[in-house]
């Protein structure tokens, strides 16, 4: 296991694949965001595929250039499975149509229960 932390998110990546990414209080998550983390991970543990549970620590800001990078085919070669979390309703909002508009390319779902999260993503592998 190891864990990266840069001044936007804190990453934990497990040996059995599963990436908890949690973005930090008050932050913009870029693009610029997710290639780094996917670089990180992916250097780590060469050639897998890997099980995301994406959350937030409070409120933050996801750019639109982040939530098409995190969807394109060159992120999700490296993904299995997605899931996001969060018990806030207007998070919930915004991974909904995260979900509708940009038609992520791997499994993904959104859910208001982390250990559900964490059992689908289990389930996943």
């Amino acid at each position: 296991m190891r864990t990266f932390e840069t001044d936007v998110y804190i990453m934990t990546v497990h040996d059995d694949l599963l990436i908890e990414f949690k973005v930090k209080k008050n932050r913009t998550f870029r693009d610029t965001d997710v290639w780094q983390s996917r670089d990180q991970s992916v250097e780590y543990m060469p050639g897998k595929k890997f099980f995301v549970l994406m959350e937030a620590e409070e409120n933050f800001n996801a750019t639109v250039e982040a939530r098409r990078a995190g969807a394109s085919e060159e992120y999700t070669k490296h993904v299995k499975a997605l899931a996001m979390y969060s018990n806030k309703l207007h998070e919930t909002i915004m991974g909904n149509m995260f979900l509708k508009i940009s038609k992520p390319k791997v499994a993904t779902k959104f859910f208001d229960d982390r250990n559900k999260a964490i059992e689908w993503l289990r389930s996943q592998m």
